[in-house]
């Protein structure tokens, strides 16, 4: 049953955040599968962020699948009446787990912060914890092996640490190099991949391999007016000015492409909607940039190794959240959220404690300076 979320100390980024979280049902299942201890009522606790989730997500009750009627919708599609909703809360334990986990992060109490900071902030905190838990079950001949480091990297952008050679199409030869990451429930459902390729004059080309739990989209190109634009202006190659080769000290032309290289089944879109200007101020586009329910990743936005891996159906995603972003300044502004809601078979805007269903002409709609910043996809061949 949807509930709101109180907002008494500029919160909205944590709640809009929360409420997409809780819209994503494999991390509602995931979450609802652990045990529920109250969070950080029995004393410091090593796994402070899983606590607060398991017991927020539980704070949640269940409801029977009851489709909005169609006399609920008037001629334009807007709801005429109020969905069933549980009584609003304020999810103090989650707020009290940031200053837990304050020396790690920036958030503080009554001051506006990036909600997708926040989300990077929370998947990060708990694929650490997940992986040190499961660390401590297993048996001492079973251990998990360590990580690998992370790759060292030259001034010149260069990774000191070799990689292997890996035959790519036209049997041509790429050196690619990986920073290998342990694969935690939360990654496994939400993180994907990037190759980053690299071409020099005189040089073989060579690539990285680099985790992302959000997709960063750049939308400040003035050709960019959906998110497909974004996803192929991703992709674009980009010439690298005063590249110097470590080797010969000189400076080579170069070019840089980024290819996705894994797809999760959570596939979240970050759109960069702010930027800096001359001044070293933040400044925020509020252009519109289309966005559909159904997206699907088109096949030259994948490297070679995707493209022989992935069939159609798994490039192929349906939307079920929004974070978006109110406000014509970079600076304060507002965050709500809008999430389908298969209860109702319907969307619901979550604005902190008013919660109320509409249309997905509504979700989809531009209105500025509304704008969409974190879009939250769903890969439809996984039940």
């Amino acid at each position: 049953m949807p509930r709101g979320l109180h907002n008494k100390g500029n919160w909205c980024y944590v709640n809009a955040t929360l409420q997409a979280l809780l819209a994503c049902p494999p991390f509602y299942h995931l979450m609802k599968s652990l045990p529920d201890f109250p969070a950080l009522a029995r004393g410091p606790s090593s796994t402070p962020v899983i606590d607060c989730l398991v017991e927020f997500v539980n704070a949640f009750s269940t409801m029977q699948y009851k489709p909005l009627e169609k006399s609920a919708l008037n001629a334009k599609g807007t709801v005429r009446q109020d969905i069933q909703t549980g009584i609003p809360f304020e999810p103090t334990y989650v707020y009290k787990m940031l200053h837990v986990i304050k020396n790690d992060t920036g958030f503080q109490h009554g001051r506006q912060e990036d909600a997708e900071e926040f989300l990077s902030c929370l998947l990060n905190a708990l694929h650490d914890e997940m992986l040190a838990s499961l660390q401590t079950l297993q048996p001492p001949s079973e251990e998990l092996p360590p990580s690998d480091p992370v790759p060292e990297v030259n001034g010149d952008g260069e990774e000191q640490e070799e990689g292997w050679e890996q035959v790519g199409p036209k049997n041509k030869s790429v050196l690619t190099r990986e920073a290998k990451f342990k694969t935690s429930p939360v990654s496994a459902m939400m993180r994907g991949q990037l190759r980053s390729v690299l071409h020099k004059t005189g040089a073989r080309e060579s690539a990285t391999l680099e985790p992302f739990f959000s997709l960063q989209l750049d939308i400040q190109g003035k050709d960019i007016r959906s998110v497909e634009d974004a996803l192929g202006g991703l992709t674009s190659r980009e010439t690298l000015h005063g590249f110097t080769c470590s080797k010969t000290k000189q400076e080579v032309d170069a070019t840089q492409r980024l290819l996705l290289e894994e797809l999760p089944p959570v596939l979240i879109l970050h759109l960069k909607w702010f930027s800096y200007d001359k001044s070293g101020g933040i400044q925020k586009n509020v252009k519109q940039v289309d966005f559909a329910a159904d997206l699907e990743i088109n096949k030259d936005l994948l490297s070679a190794n995707a493209k022989s891996r992935l069939t159609s159906a798994q490039r192929k995603y349906k939307l079920f959240a929004v974070v978006n972003h109110l406000g014509g300044r970079a600076i304060g502004g507002h965050y709500i959220t809008d999430v389908f809601h298969p209860g109702i078979n319907s969307w619901v805007r979550c604005d902190d404690s008013h919660v109320y269903s509409l249309p997905l002409s509504k979700v989809l709609k531009y209105v500025s300076p509304k704008v969409p910043y974190l879009l939250y996809y769903r890969r439809l061949d996984l039940n």
